[in-house]
């Protein structure tokens, strides 16, 4: 298990053991910290919208799952969600099915309440109504934007476990070394842009930018590297010994 300390929130919903690590606050935190200019309920606003949204997303891995008799648990820690035990299957077409469902969850979410808010009463007090609309902002800039994210080929983000298989289905030998080379260019590339962007204020449309963006991306680029250098030490391992 990831991290466990006694400070985990624990709890089960719909049968679903659920964990929150304490570093997944901290992250909720550093994302929405930028709103303490107007208060701190608004960082509050924020870190809730966060919560409710990467929790969503893995329930809708839990619940695709279920569908191929699968049970999982979920934890939330530093860099989003786990739905741990939700993509055990041996067909990788049902594992794609399961990887794709936190983001299609989080998609319908986001859908759902561009159809709702204009609908959405307001509090009379403006205080409290700005709080709402923070919170309302929050959940659909979540909702797309972190859904895109893990559509990325990028490892271990959903776009990435699809994009092994995916390329595993073609090449058996060779697929897991190129999709961990396409994370590695693509988190590479969206990391450089990130740094250089916000230093030359020429930023590509879409893509984020700035010194946490980068960092962010970075430590995708190390983590694909070394999983590289642990799958051709261990392609190299087995020729080695294979039985002619």
């Amino acid at each position: 298990m990831i991290g466990e300390t006694p400070y985990d929130l624990r709890w089960t919903m719909f049968g679903i053991p659920v964990r929150v690590h304490p570093l997944f606050w901290v992250m909720a935190a550093f994302i929405s910290w930028p709103l303490l200019e107007a208060g701190l309920l608004f960082v509050i606003a924020g870190m809730l919208a966060i919560f409710l949204s990467i929790l969503w997303h893995e329930l809708g891995h839990i619940f695709m799952g279920r569908l191929f008799n699968a049970r999982g648990e979920i934890v939330l820690w530093a860099f989003g969600g786990l739905a741990i035990g939700a993509s055990t299957q041996s067909n990788r077409w049902k594992r794609i099915a399961v990887y794709l469902a936190g983001p299609g969850a989080q998609l319908l979410l986001w859908g759902a309440l561009r159809l709702a808010v204009p609908h959405i009463p307001l509090p009379v007090n403006p205080h409290t109504a700005h709080v709402l609309f923070t919170f309302l902002d929050f959940m659909l800039l979540i909702n797309l934007y972190w859904a895109i994210l893990n559509l990325l080929p990028i490892y271990p983000l959903d776009g990435g476990q699809i994009t092994r298989d995916l390329f595993t289905h073609f090449s058996e030998r060779n697929g897991v070394r190129y999709s961990l080379q396409l994370s590695i260019g693509v988190s590479g590339l969206l990391a450089l842009h990130a740094f250089l962007a916000e230093k030359a204020d020429r930023a590509l449309p879409y893509l984020p930018v700035g010194v946490s963006s980068g960092i962010f991306f970075l430590v995708f680029c190390l983590f694909g590297v070394q999983l590289l250098q642990f799958a051709n030490a261990r392609d190299r391992w087995t020729d080695e010994h294979r039985w002619d």
